[in-house]
């Protein structure tokens, strides 16, 4: 089933008002869904008052799309065959060891000895990369 969650608006641990349950059985057939759902408790039980939520939901398989996973298809492009973006020139890459290099972690000294290898720390840099944006889009799926 899929979950409709309603919560309070409140930046943290807002408060829930309900949920609303959709079967995936109604969804994966690929008609468009437009109805109220009722809002249920955490014993799904109907809230008082009858609260209710309206949704719009259609399935597009991937299947039925004759594009997906071709990336850009454009006879004029000339990047990476199959990706989605184009190719951009002065990009940085970060490599990491680990999600978390300790200090003691021991220099080593690249090919031709001119530099030495710098470990990062994955989830402080992302911690600090997050903390210093003046923007940040936040998408999370499964």
């Amino acid at each position: 089933k899929i979950v409709f969650t309603v919560k309070e608006d409140e930046p943290v641990d807002a408060t829930l008002i309900g949920r609303a349950y959709l079967p995936v059985t109604e969804v994966i057939t690929g008609r468009p869904i437009d109805r109220w759902l009722d809002l249920l408790d955490e014993h799904k039980i109907p809230i008082q008052g009858g609260a209710k939520i309206h949704v719009r939901v259609k399935f597009n398989s991937v299947r039925r799309d004759v594009d997906w996973n071709k990336g850009i298809i454009l006879p004029s492009f000339k990047g990476v065959p199959n990706a989605y973006f184009n190719q951009r020139e002065g990009c940085k890459v970060t490599l990491y060891q680990d999600a978390h290099v300790l200090g003691e972690f021991p220099d080593i000294t690249l090919a031709g000895g001119q530099a030495i290898y710098k470990h990062h720390r994955c989830w402080e840099e992302i911690f600090d990369a997050i903390w210093d944006a003046k923007h940040l889009i936040y998408i999370t799926g499964w």
